[in-house]
């Protein structure tokens, strides 16, 4: 571990691994700081199986569930706010806050002798490279161009196509300074909680059980946490969920995970303000 105000090495020795190296191979504590900031070595943790997966994200798309099918018809027919606005409350405080929350407090179980340092090193926040710039520039394009081409089908086949809850397209005419001022909350909960759970603690974890099919199945299951959003969201999501957690189990880094979704979902905010989408 390291000293959080110093960088020194202190303590006993951390396991970490560098990208390519063999799954056995030990580095010293002094790498392990020099690498929070390069983003290449990256510390063991305890592997995480398919059903303990599917229990953590289960748990989170039943908060959701509670939020679209309950929470928010009464937020916004005891408070008489639009069905948009009482998303953006209840999303971020049922679901995303204690998302991040959760994110944090466990993957500071996993580093609970060390500072800040081993705690973004654990969360895979290290620093970006250009080529992690590249590959968020080449993930966001991709992950666009996917979900519009399955937009455009789907207006094709379906000229009916409507993605999400009805509830999404309620702003109740309500300026969008004000609609933004609500939103912002949820954006940055949404970005930060999913990334640093979904990616930042629990694909490391699963990369234990599951190596390269990691991403695969992290997405897989990132898409089906949207279900009570309805088949249409998912579908849309598809190509975000396939691509974002390839791309960041690649370059053994969160922030690629964080700019690619932040890029996405404010394009979704757009999209929600044209009648269109969801975000």
């Amino acid at each position: 571990m390291t000293s959080a105000r110093d960088g020194r090495a202190v303590g006993r020795p951390v396991q970490a691994q560098v990208a390519g190296d063999s799954p056995g191979r030990r580095h010293t504590p002094g790498q392990v700081s020099a690498g929070v900031w390069s983003g290449v070595l990256q510390p063991a943790v305890p592997p995480q199986t398919i059903p303990a997966t599917a229990a953590v994200f289960g748990v989170f798309s039943l908060l959701l569930a509670l939020v679209v099918y309950l929470i928010v018809p009464w937020l916004a027919a005891a408070f008489g706010v639009p069905g948009l606005v009482a998303w953006y409350v209840a999303g971020t405080l049922v679901v995303l806050l204690p998302m991040l929350v959760f994110a944090v407090l466990m993957a500071r179980r996993e580093t609970a002798s060390g500072g800040l340092l081993a705690l973004a090193l654990r969360l895979r926040l290290g620093r970006l490279s250009g080529a992690d710039v590249a590959w968020a520039f080449g993930g966001t394009l991709a992950a666009v161009l996917l979900t519009g081409a399955i937009a455009a089908v789907a207006r094709v086949v379906d000229p009916a196509f409507v993605a999400g809850p009805p509830f999404l397209r309620d702003s109740a005419g309500w300026p969008v300074p004000w609609l933004l001022v609500a939103w912002l909350p949820l954006y940055v909960s949404n970005i930060l909680g999913e990334e640093l759970c979904w990616r930042g603690y629990l694909l490391p974890r699963q990369e234990a059980v599951s190596g390269r099919a990691t991403g695969l199945l992290n997405g897989l299951f990132w898409c089906l946490f949207h279900w009570s959003f309805g088949w249409q969201i998912m579908l849309l999501t598809l190509p975000l969920a396939l691509v974002l957690p390839a791309v960041v189990q690649r370059r053994r880094n969160t922030w690629i995970g964080i700019l690619i979704h932040g890029v996405f979902n404010a394009g979704g905010f757009a999209a929600v303000l044209a009648g269109v989408g969801a975000a």
